[in-house]
């Protein structure tokens, strides 16, 4: 397969010194997106997005309207508005003529936020002060031009068409099956899933993909969740005003004390003193 890590450290770059918020969307279940070094950048990463996909149907909602996204891309690269009221560019990935996939750069507000937030807040029973106060402390005010964006974002196209292009086609099973329990697991990860669950999902044994699981991550797939959990948990602390037990119940925790023993025991300090000591 094409080195991926060069693809990796150009969307950190992005990331990290040129403060675009980068995400990369499959419309196929092809294994380029889903490998281990490219999956984390399927999912937006901004409190806001974080927040409303912790309710249910958020995340499915926003997944089945990525083939409409994927038709768009057709005639090009395009700057717009999601149903969640946050501005973005889009760009094709492009292969063999084919677009199978887009870059997304995103998080800015748009100008008249109110009707997105309400129509959000309806749809999927979010408090609406909540949500407004998120909207408002996470995303970014001002976007950079499109000319701009598109001399950072075209050459990150053009290596993942070449990427595309050159990656193998005969992936290991094993591989294909992991890449798409990590992906199955960070799309739903705030729900009440577990092994049964993926295993349903993927026609597989519980032995099966628990020991193919450990292999490849080196750890187990309810580890993983929590994992995932406690990342979105934190985001949340430093950004937002939600209080720790609406936390832990929106990132996918049954319990607000049991939450707060494993943020300790993950993170090192409490929920409280996290919020307390995070820079904004």
């Amino acid at each position: 397969m094409y080195d991926i890590c060069n693809i990796k450290n150009y969307i950190l770059f992005l990331k990290n010194k040129c403060s675009l918020s980068v995400t990369l969307h499959p419309l196929t279940e092809e294994a380029l997106i889903l490998t281990s070094e490219l999956i984390s950048f399927n999912i937006h990463d901004n409190s806001y997005c974080i927040y409303v996909k912790t309710f249910f149907g958020a995340q499915k909602h926003c997944i089945e309207r990525q083939p409409k996204i994927g038709e768009k891309c057709k005639c090009g690269s395009f700057g717009g508005v999601c149903y969640a009221g946050v501005k973005e560019y889009v760009y094709p990935i492009i292969s063999r003529e084919k677009t199978v996939g887009f870059i997304c750069v995103s998080g800015y507000m748009t100008e008249r936020p109110e009707g997105y937030i309400k129509r959000t807040s309806e749809l999927f029973s979010i408090p609406d002060e909540n949500l407004r106060e998120i909207y408002f402390s996470s995303l970014k005010r001002n976007m950079p031009k499109k000319e701009d964006v598109d001399t950072l974002i075209r050459p990150l196209c053009d290596m993942l068409e070449l990427a595309y292009l050159k990656t193998e086609e005969n992936i290991k099973d094993e591989e294909d099956i992991i890449d798409s329990v990590v992906r199955f697991i960070k799309q739903y990860h705030t729900e009440n899933i577990g092994l049964e669950d993926i295993c349903n999902h993927f026609s597989c044994s519980r032995s099966h993909i628990s020991h193919l699981f450990k292999k490849k991550k080196g750890k187990n797939i309810r580890e993983f969740i929590c994992d995932l959990r406690i990342e979105d948990a934190k985001s949340l602390l430093k950004y937002s005003n939600l209080t720790v037990t609406e936390i832990a119940y929106s990132v996918g925790f049954g319990d607000s004390n049991y939450f707060s023993n494993v943020f300790r025991e993950k993170v090192g300090v409490s929920p409280m003193k996290f919020r307390k000591t995070s820079l904004f």
